[in-house]
């Protein structure tokens, strides 16, 4: 398949292509170039004029435009579930959602295109000065640069690219190296739509390679990143002045006190913990419990995994599927090895199956300052279905005094003491706590300290104005 760039469909001038594997069967799906700096370059220019283009584009046609797309995609439903779970590895029924949710993310744009993007306010009652009288105006910031991650690589890129376009900026969008179909597939829907064709470039290539020169590039007026620790450090070591909005995970961390609903906690842990085979940005990985409710929050959770198939993701009865990258699997065989070996207890599943598969895996005993499983720097997120349980006996207080509340997303706490449940929030260095109950990707509650905004499900108009700028217009007395 050809990435998109100047307007038009082609391979990248540097003539190199990359293969792209489905993570099951282990054949090749196609082949996409890998964009080098020249192709950025070339691609970016074009997008110059992708902006005028928009600035043509009245809010009611950018609305059809949305609307369109929307009936596109719902047409296109089976073969785009598919096409997900081929190329990331998702059980169909996660991708059947992961299209869902976005169809419902085109349809509100679609309804509230007309009022987004180029909103008039008051001037600041500071900026009036003697007689001065104005407006405040939202304004793009020009060309934005989208870099997206393999875990939901069709909801995510239209999560960035429907309020970027509304916002009426040109967009450069780098998906994962390992999930780029996804992605073309609905810049195509988008075009077909009838968006302009030069304000959209899907270039495609390895991290290192393309979304460098495309965070170098000159032109580029603003960086969106939804990524890992790593990757986020090396956009911002190369983005230099430009402003970079970032999203990273962390490992989900949940707190079972004694006087806890064990049953609830291990339903509600075993249901999110291994969604897309645990790759998604909270994943429950890490659990402290109470020493008296260790044993019995043990058994209901091997309980709950038992019932958890593994194996063809396509299968419509498979809850796990394989790890996107094949060196996700292998690292992650060799975290459960090495915490087996430094006396963890592998209770249920452990190791690769077959392919990129790791079977669903529960480690007990989990030591709370264990340098491997609670690293002190770098990420947190283990990326693959393991969960690690640590049996706590001077009180669940200490808790906080493991957490990183730099890549600390959020705490769950399952507790049958509200007031208890209470104070432990408040002493936890995280911006989200959840009492009785896990969060998941789309409820909203998720707070970023990092880009200052929250994720999940969030109102068209804060997702245009996160990629927006304001501009006054002050008049002086003449």
């Amino acid at each position: 398949m050809e990435a998109f760039f100047a307007s038009k469909w082609a391979e990248c001038p540097s003539g190199v292509i990359r293969a792209i594997r489905n993570p099951w069967t282990q054949e090749i799906l196609d082949t996409v170039p890998e964009c080098d700096a020249g192709t950025v370059d070339l691609a970016i220019q074009e997008l110059r004029q992708g902006v005028e283009s928009l600035a043509a584009v009245s809010s009611e046609q950018m609305g059809e435009i949305f609307t369109a797309a929307t009936e596109m995609v719902k047409a296109q439903q089976e073969a785009l579930a598919l096409l997900i779970t081929r190329e990331q590895g998702k059980p169909i029924r996660e991708s059947w959602r992961e299209v869902s949710v976005t169809i419902n993310l085109l349809e509100s744009f679609g309804k509230e295109a007309f009022r987004l993007g180029r909103q008039f306010l008051p001037l600041a009652q500071e900026a009036r000065v003697a007689d001065r009288f104005g407006y405040t105006r939202r304004r793009p910031y020009g060309i934005t640069a989208l870099l997206t991650p393999n875990t939901f690589p069709f909801l995510i890129p239209a999560m960035l690219m429907v309020p970027a376009l509304a916002a009426g900026n040109a967009v450069a969008i780098k998906p994962a190296s390992q999930t780029p179909f996804s992605t073309l597939r609905l810049i195509r829907i988008l075009f077909e739509a009838g968006m302009p064709e030069n304000a959209i470039a899907c270039l495609t290539g390895p991290g290192e390679l393309t979304g460098q020169a495309v965070c170098r590039h000159p032109l580029v007026d603003q960086i969106t990143c939804y990524g890992g620790s790593v990757t986020i450090r090396a956009i911002r070591s190369a983005s230099g002045l430009i402003p970079v909005q970032f999203h990273h995970g962390g490992m989900g961390v949940c707190l079972v006190a004694e006087d806890g609903n064990l049953e609830l906690a291990a339903e509600q842990i075993v249901a999110q913990a291994f969604e897309n085979a645990g790759q998604t940005a909270i994943s429950t990985s890490a659990i402290f419990v109470d020493a008296g409710a260790y044993d019995e929050l043990i058994e209901r959770l091997v309980i709950r995994m038992r019932e958890l198939r593994a194996g063809n993701p396509e299968d419509e009865e498979t809850d796990i599927g394989p790890l996107t990258e094949a060196f996700r699997a292998v690292r992650a065989a060799r975290l459960i090895d090495d915490l087996v070996a430094s006396g963890c207890t592998c209770l249920h599943g452990g190791g690769i199956n077959e392919g990129n598969l790791i079977a669903p895996t529960l480690l007990g005993e989990i030591d709370p300052r264990s340098p491997r499983f609670f690293p002190q720097e770098g990420s947190r997120e283990i990326l693959a279905p393991i969960v690690g349980v640590s049996r706590i006996a001077s009180g669940l207080d200490q808790v906080a005094e493991w957490l990183d509340p730099r890549s600390q997303l959020s705490v769950s706490i399952f507790s049958g003491d509200l007031d208890r449940a209470a104070t432990l929030a408040g002493s936890l260095p995280v911006f989200n706590v959840h009492v009785n109950g896990v969060p998941t990707w789309r409820d909203g509650l998720i707070f970023d300290p990092g880009a200052s905004t929250r994720l999940g499900r969030r109102k068209s108009r804060s997702r245009v104005n996160d990629l927006s700028t304001q501009q006054d217009i002050v008049f002086h007395p003449v």
